[in-house]
């Protein structure tokens, strides 16, 4: 029965860890996405606006880059996570939770300043 719990542990563990990657991943497409829009149509969306406007704009940029990297870091963390054969681990992990916080945050932080950028520039 022991051998049961741990298999279906084991089987919990794994669904966790390619859930926890599958958002990731989903953040990070929605982030590049975000990205590249804004950008390719910076010529239109910046042409009444000011300079102090336009700072809006370039902290969202920022933001979605750290989101980036974050999330790198995050499927980094899962993939070695993964690897090991540690059952004592889980996506609860501070190797883990850390950078997908970070990621999450930042993601947050970008798409709230490009909602600026449009209220104020607009």
């Amino acid at each position: 029965m022991a051998a049961d719990e741990e298999a279906a542990a084991a089987g919990r563990r794994n669904i966790a860890l390619t859930a926890a990657s599958e958002t990731s991943k989903h953040i990070l497409t929605l982030t590049t996405a975000v990205v590249t829009i804004t950008i390719s149509l910076a010529k239109d969306i910046v042409a009444g606006a000011t300079p102090s406007d336009l700072v809006w704009l370039q902290l969202s940029w920022l933001a979605h880059a750290i989101s980036v990297l974050a999330g790198v870091g995050t499927l980094l963390a899962l993939a070695g996570t993964m690897s090991e054969g540690d059952a004592a681990t889980s996506i609860y992990s501070t190797n883990i939770r850390l950078p997908a916080a970070l990621q999450m945050t930042f993601f947050a932080l970008g798409l709230a300043f490009v909602v600026v950028f449009g209220v104020v520039a607009i």
